[in-house]
């Protein structure tokens, strides 16, 4: 199927910013006098229909590609323009970026005189540029620090990277023809590959690789995930975008709706060739779920609710993101072996985390002990309760050692940080939620310090505070003093 051409203003994008103006579907900067060549030789407009174009581009201010400076922290990634994961040399005032082990490992000796080592001279990066050919530079936003290309993370992206090498990269246009997309669903898909793929997660998290990279790759084949990329994509813009929220929300749903069925057929009948989406739709799982419940931040978070006006008169269960969480490894078990050796190793590893978290030690003895002081001398609590409190209580009090141990700060994920307690917990403790139990509820009132990183993340901004919030009114006042330092860390 031949895509038909688009007109000006969706081919060329003009940046503002940076002025300089992207082609949408090549996904790179156009020079300023280069646009007639392009329009011919790659999109094959020819002289009859170049004139709206060529007229639309010089209504725009255009730099010389040499004069056009990087994006700040706060413009990255910068639109419509691919992401690649690469690295960045740690050398004092070297700027230099590269997509290569190679050409950094020829860099060190010719700029800095030695051999230079992959544990401390550079790291990894996800790198944008505007230009391609001789006028090709890279920028990003950040790098990662030194430490967090060592030990287990640097060898999962080296063995996603390699795991990746016999599947299909497909371009935008492959993934299009393929599914049919419509020019709304087509710019959906790009704005997944050159903005939402990287804003899923914090800023140095070790799954970047994953969503740039392997996620488009898997989607090509796998239909229920291309429809779960495109859902969390939409409602991504309509966060970015509030004029066209209705419009970027309906697109969601639909895609989310045709997702779901296909999901629960696939968990039913996982095989190898379907594992590794299953994983992965998992993680948009739970993007989706928050990002459609912005509305709604006050809600309890663990549990979901009938609809009722006020989370604390409401009837609760289990959210489905939740739910995939906490069975996933026995709804996989056939396929595991295949899971753990596939390019999805590193996501699964968020299961793997959760049997670490046990082993913390001593670490966890000064947060069990603050816990425990909570339940109360006289018998108000029943023997049932005080079990199920107990032992949620120790999983918080491991959770906490965990996150706080400095050897594994370096790779603990966003998909870590939401579950590396939850997914722990015994049915017990949501029994307890869903009667809105004192115990329950402080508890869950120091969940959010573990949650509050993650609070710049578009789908996730403000809910720590405003579920605090939430707790804070259906507590009773005599137990708000077992949550003042949370409140005071997270409200402030």
């Amino acid at each position: 199927m031949d895509r038909p051409v688009l007109p000006p203003h969706e081919l060329l994008h003009y940046s503002a910013a940076h002025k300089v103006l992207i082609c949408t579907t090549c996904r790179y900067a156009v020079q300023p006098g280069g646009l007639t060549r392009h329009l011919k030789d790659i999109h094959h407009i020819y002289r009859g229909k170049r004139r709206p174009y060529l007229e639309y581009a010089g209504s725009m201010e255009l730099k010389d590609p040499k004069e056009v400076t990087p994006p700040t922290p706060a413009q990255f990634p910068v639109p419509h323009l691919p992401i690649e994961w690469g690295w960045r040399c740690s050398a004092p005032g070297c700027d230099y970026m590269c997509v290569s082990d190679k050409r950094m490992e020829t860099h060190w000796p010719a700029t800095h005189g030695r051999k230079g080592s992959d544990d401390r001279d550079w790291t990894a990066a996800p790198l944008q540029t505007f230009f391609r050919g001789n006028m090709l530079r890279y920028f990003t936003k950040q790098c990662i620090g030194p430490t967090s290309v060592q030990g287990r993370q640097k060898f999962n992206i080296q063995a996603v990277s390699s795991s990746m090498d016999s599947l299909e990269a497909p371009c935008p246009q492959t993934i299009g023809e393929k599914y049919l997309l419509d020019p709304l669903d087509y710019s959906i898909l790009e704005h997944y590959l050159s903005s939402t793929s990287i804003s899923l997660m914090l800023d140095d998290d070790a799954l970047q690789p994953v969503w740039i990279d392997l996620v488009p790759k898997i989607a090509l084949n796998q239909p229920f995930l291309l429809h779960g990329i495109l859902a969390c994509t939409a409602l991504h813009m309509a966060h970015l975008d509030p004029l066209k929220d209705k419009t970027y929300t309906l697109r969601a749903l639909a895609h989310q709706e045709t997702a779901i069925p296909l999901f629960r057929h696939a968990t039913e009948n996982p095989t190898v060739e379907n594992c590794d989406a299953l994983v992965i739709f998992a993680y948009l799982l739970t993007v989706y779920s928050f990002a459609t419940d912005m509305d709604n931040v006050s809600s309890p978070l663990l549990m979901v609710d009938d609809r009722g006006s006020e989370w604390g008169e409401k009837q609760l269960a289990l959210p489905q993101w939740l739910h995939f969480i906490r069975a996933g490894c026995v709804m996989l078990c056939d396929v595991w072996d295949a899971i753990e050796a596939g390019p999805a190793m590193v996501l699964a590893y968020a299961w793997e985390v959760h049997m670490e978290v046990a082993e913390v030690g001593d670490g966890k003895q000064p947060y069990l002990e603050f816990f425990l002081s909570v339940i109360p001398r006289d018998s108000s609590w029943s023997a049932e309760a005080i079990s199920a409190y107990e032992s949620a209580a120790t999983k918080l009090a491991e959770s906490f050692a965990y996150v706080d141990g400095q050897d594994v700060q370096t790779w603990l994920s966003t998909w870590n940080t939401i579950g590396v307690w939850p997914a722990r917990l015994e049915d017990s403790y949501f029994a307890l939620l869903a009667e809105r139990h004192p115990g329950a509820l402080i508890l869950l009132a120091h969940y959010c310090l573990i949650l509050k990183p993650l609070d710049d993340l578009w789908y996730f901004h403000g809910r720590p505070a405003k579920l605090l919030a939430s707790i804070m009114r259906a507590l009773d006042e005599k137990w708000h003093p077992f949550i003042r330092d949370a409140v005071k860390s997270v409200i402030g």
